[in-house]
């Protein structure tokens, strides 16, 4: 007898969608794409030719209709997550949506709780939760040999970010369209962020950085610099930071990871002293292979809402979760404008 597969509805063909996310749905067993749906015609249309789509929409109630579905998937802007989001859930569908979920803490909190009273639930595209490098940093720092974590620094820096989504600030669009992802991953780790002391500095309307120390409800302190001062185009660097006890652990660019252990791991070869440091590293072939796959975690993502909507698990990072990844970015943002230190209730 033949496993079964989530049927699933996908809306949205713009260029994220169709470059990144829907490439993966064919190495993923327990999806079957049964339509997508988009406002442009041409595009919906594109993308069920090219992923194998069985029919294709341009309105949303109309396939939520005709088909029999699982679940929904929504890519777009995040004021779109949350109108279409909550047609999906009207009409029964558990939801995937891009992060962030919307462009306020007050409008994602609005959607979890609609989700949550009709029963369903919904997952947030927070792909970093899957990617193999940190998958593998929060086994080691899981672990009782790492003492826990004491500390966190996150580093991340992109090209000039621009105003999006109707939000004047590119700042500001900074926090709610690129930051909350460091957000959700500091709460991966360590839980709960309780406080943030932010300044803010302008190079140029659209190149500024973030200075940004707090603490996490468990009282570890943690610091990130988040910027956009490092390119001239798009190009991102990212690094978490994490520090144990008598042991240290490093993420580069999501791919590369570093772990010094207290104890050493090959004895006979102890020289000057001092334990060995331990290296993971993808050779390119490697990454090439797994772009959309583990390497960053898109394919994973997907994958667990697949799974969840089979009743098999649950995602890593739901809705609840995207509203309070911005409810930190508010409070980035308020902080730095105030110049005061900003409490996040829990």
């Amino acid at each position: 007898m033949a496993e079964r597969k989530a049927r699933i509805g996908f809306v949205g063909c713009g260029g994220h969608a169709t470059s990144v996310l829907y490439p993966t749905l064919h190495r993923i067993p327990q999806v079957e794409l049964v339509a997508v749906c988009d406002l442009k015609e041409e595009l919906a249309k594109r993308n069920a030719r090219f992923f194998g789509a069985l029919r294709w929409y341009t309105d949303v109630r109309e396939m939520l209709e005709k088909e029999d579905l699982d679940g929904v998937i929504i890519v777009g802007p995040p004021q779109m997550h949350v109108e279409v989001g909550k047609i999906c859930l009207d009409a029964g569908k558990p939801i995937f949506v891009e992060k962030p979920s919307a462009i306020s803490y007050e409008e994602a909190l609005s959607l979890a709780r609609y989700a949550e009273e009709r029963g369903l639930w919904g997952a947030v595209a927070y792909m970093k939760r899957y990617a193999v490098g940190y998958r593998m940093a929060k086994q080691i720092t899981s672990s009782p040999e790492f003492g826990g974590i004491h500390f966190l620094q996150i580093e991340f820096s992109n090209g000039p970010y621009p105003a999006i989504w109707g939000i004047d600030d590119p700042a500001k669009a900074f926090l709610i369209g690129q930051a909350v992802h460091l957000f959700n991953l500091a709460r991966f780790f360590c839980g709960e962020i309780v406080e943030v002391y932010a300044k803010l500095y302008r190079l140029t309307e659209n190149m500024f950085a973030y200075a940004v120390v707090g603490k996490f409800q468990s009282g570890i302190p943690f610091i990130m610099n988040l910027n956009s001062l490092e390119a001239k185009d798009w190009k991102i660097r990212e690094r978490l930071c994490l520090s144990g006890n008598g042991c240290w652990l490093e993420v580069v660019d999501m791919l590369h990871l570093r772990y010094r252990p207290r104890e050493l791991m090959l004895p006979e070869f102890k020289v000057g002293g001092r334990t060995q440091t331990l290296t993971w590293s993808p050779e390119w072939a490697e990454v090439l292979a797994t772009k959309a796959e583990g390497a960053f975690g898109y394919q994973g993502e997907i994958e667990a809402f697949a799974k969840a909507c089979l009743g098999e698990g649950e995602p890593a990072s739901t809705l609840w979760d995207g509203a309070k990844d911005l409810q930190v970015a508010e409070a980035v943002w308020e902080s730095a404008n105030s110049n005061k230190l900003v409490q996040i209730a829990v």
